[in-house]
């Protein structure tokens, strides 16, 4: 049976700007029938504190880090604090680069592509194409960016994206050769299960779920909060 995981949701216990409880996040989730959350804090949610939570439960909950980076905030699972800074560009995602793997983990480059077709002057508010210059306008263009080179995946379905931003995410993906992810950005019980992301297998850990990332069979799903989840080229059956 699949596994469908909603892979990236912030609570009130290490993300500040989030309304959402831990026990409003467990609560909804099972609702909707989720097999499981990644909880992707931006400051970190001590781990004796999550796992004394987390061990309360019977939804299976993974805890790691949504980084805010020079360029981009990436999920990177196996860790659950900062062992970069905030600045620093290239350099600095190499050495995330090099942490993650030392830990054995994986890197998700989160919503890349957030603002990038808003025209703000001679700038964008989207953090990778910073120049209005230097915004792509193909994914060609964008999978030439030297971030490429230091994930292993990106998301592709935000809930918190315009759909256009997800579909050029999509799009390089694609190019890329690589299935994307999919998640919520929920900050609020309401948000919960916009994005998730289907596994073929049972996942329960977080050993389950490097596992099934790296084997890169999975794939995006959106709707499923609405009780009509659809994989973006075609439609789920969760039966299968």
């Amino acid at each position: 049976m699949a596994s469908v995981f909603d892979l990236h949701v912030h609570t009130n216990q290490g993300s500040p700007d989030s309304s959402l409880t831990p026990e409003e996040m467990v609560v909804e989730a099972s609702r909707l029938g989720l097999s499981g959350v990644l909880v992707t804090e931006h400051m970190g949610w001590p781990r004796p504190e999550f796992n004394a939570f987390a061990s309360q439960q019977t939804l299976p909950l993974i805890l790691t880090l949504e980084a805010y980076t020079p360029l981009g905030h990436i999920i990177t699972l196996g860790l659950d604090h900062y062992v970069t800074g905030y600045s620093g560009g290239l350099d600095t995602i190499k050495t995330l680069r090099k942490e993650v793997d030392r830990v054995g983990g994986f890197m998700i480059l989160a919503h890349p592509f957030r603002h990038l077709f808003e025209n703000q002057g001679n700038y964008t508010q989207n953090i990778l194409f910073e120049d209005w210059g230097t915004v792509p306008q193909t994914a060609e263009e964008a999978i030439q960016h030297p971030i490429f080179e230091l994930v292993d995946a990106i998301e592709v379905v935000n809930g918190g994206n315009l759909e256009k931003e997800n579909r050029f995410a999509q799009e390089v993906a694609g190019l890329w050769g690589r299935a994307g992810t999919g998640g919520s950005d929920a900050h609020s019980v309401n948000g919960l299960g916009k994005g998730v992301t289907v596994f073929p297998g049972d996942v329960r850990t977080q050993d389950d779920l490097l596992e099934a990332l790296r084997a890169g069979e999975f794939f995006p799903v959106e709707g499923f909060h609405l009780g009509q989840p659809v994989e973006y080229g075609g439609s789920l059956d969760q039966s299968e």
